[in-house]
């Protein structure tokens, strides 16, 4: 069977963005490849973007995602800006003891700045384009970006660039009805394949 499906653009985060604050909430359901892309985003519009100070230490990371049930934390400056992104892969990976090893420190004294990834590492999709799409373009864009989660910006103002929602490998998973242990990364992008017919 033949792909028909494109990945999207994308771009960098730029410095200057902030969160979208939310209107209302919308329930999730079963979607198909064919399907709006909006219908797998979690839209930052509908539902409140949990963030977190850089100064913050991992056990608050740990814990409030969670008590969030959640597994992305927004990393954000005294002037509500987004410096980083961390996420449940980082607190549990190689990134803490890594950075224990280098600096000769505690667990208990590494901070969510310091294995965050930061803004320069961060790439986007842009909100005109993910409208759009279909699921299966946002598959192929995550199976490009090889990553768990993946951002998209409103830029239709100017002056506020604004991180519009959230596309994330087990929400993608689970809206396809998919049995995937999304913290086996590599398993993941090769059901994906799989499902979307592409090699």
């Amino acid at each position: 069977m033949p792909c028909n499906y494109q990945e999207l653009e994308i771009k960098p985060l730029q410095v200057a963005a902030t969160l979208c604050a939310p209107s209302l909430y919308s329930q999730n359901t079963i979607i198909k490849l064919e399907d709006s892309a909006d219908n797998v985003m979690t839209d930052l519009k509908s539902v409140v973007a949990v963030t977190i100070s850089p100064s913050a230490n991992l056990d608050e990371a740990n814990d409030l995602m969670i008590k969030k049930k959640i597994r992305l934390l927004f990393v954000i400056d005294a002037r509500d800006r987004i410096i980083g992104l961390i996420t449940y892969s980082d607190l549990q990976g190689e990134r803490p003891i890594q950075f224990q090893q280098s600096n000769g420190v505690q667990r208990s004294e590494i901070c969510v700045l310091d294995i965050m990834t930061g803004i320069d590492s961060i790439d986007v999709m842009e909100w005109s384009a993910v409208k759009n799409a279909k699921v299966g373009d946002v598959l192929m864009t995550m199976k490009k970006l090889h990553r768990q989660h993946a951002l998209v910006l409103d830029n239709s103002n100017p002056d506020a660039y604004q991180v519009r929602g959230i596309f994330s490998i087990s929400m993608l998973s689970k809206s396809l009805g998919l049995e995937i242990d999304t913290t086996e990364i590599a398993n993941s992008f090769a059901e994906f394949e799989r499902v979307l017919a592409c090699n």
